[in-house]
C-alpha cells in the first residue's frame, strides 16, 4: 500500500453530468467588467450552479470571455474570469462611401450593417457583404437625391 491518495470511482464523472456550458450574447454597450458583477446575473441566477461555465460575447464581436460560476444565490452569481479575448482592432478595412457611411460586420446578431462613423446602425441584419455594399450605395444615392 502507498500513502498516495487515490481517486474514488464515485468522484469520476462525465463533465456533461456535473456542469452546464452556456453561451451569452450581450449588447455592444455591455463591458467585460459588467459581466463580472454578481448583480448582472440576477435574472438567470436560478438556472446557474457552481462549476457551470459561461461564454460571453458581444453582438459586435468586440470581445469574448469565458467565465466559471463559483457561487449562486437567488438574485446573483459570483463568477470568475477564466479567459478573455479582445477582438477589437481585428477587423478588416472598412468599406466606405463619403465621410460618414461604412459597411461593417457587427456580429452574429446584427450581421452586416451600414453604419455611420458615430456607430449608429442605419441598416442591419444584412446577410452578406455584397448586400451591405449595395444597401450602402442605395443610401448614398438617396442622400445625394435629397441633397445630403
Amino acid at each position: 500500500m502507498t500513502d498516495t491518495p487515490a481517486l474514488l470511482q464515485r468522484r469520476f464523472q462525465l463533465a456533461e453530468h456535473t456542469r452546464t456550458i452556456y453561451f451569452v450574447t450581450v449588447e455592444q454597450l455591455v463591458k467585460p467588467e459588467d459581466v463580472l458583477k454578481p448583480d448582472f446575473w440576477r435574472h438567470v441566477a436560478s438556472q446557474l450552479r457552481p462549476y457551470d461555465e459561461i461564454i460571453v460575447a458581444t453582438d459586435s464581436c468586440e470581445w469574448r470571455m469565458q467565465l466559471l460560476v463559483c457561487d449562486v444565490w437567488h438574485c446573483g452569481a459570483r463568477v470568475v474570469e477564466l479567459s478573455r479575448f479582445d477582438m477589437s482592432g481585428q477587423e478588416e478595412e472598412d468599406q466606405t462611401v463619403g465621410d460618414d457611411l461604412r459597411v461593417k460586420w457587427r456580429g452574429p446578431v446584427n450581421k452586416w450593417c451600414v453604419v455611420r462613423t458615430d456607430g449608429v446602425i442605419l441598416r442591419g441584419g444584412l446577410d452578406n457583404k455584397n448586400v451591405a455594399m449595395e444597401t450602402l450605395a442605395a443610401i448614398a444615392q438617396e442622400r445625394a437625391a435629397i441633397g445630403n
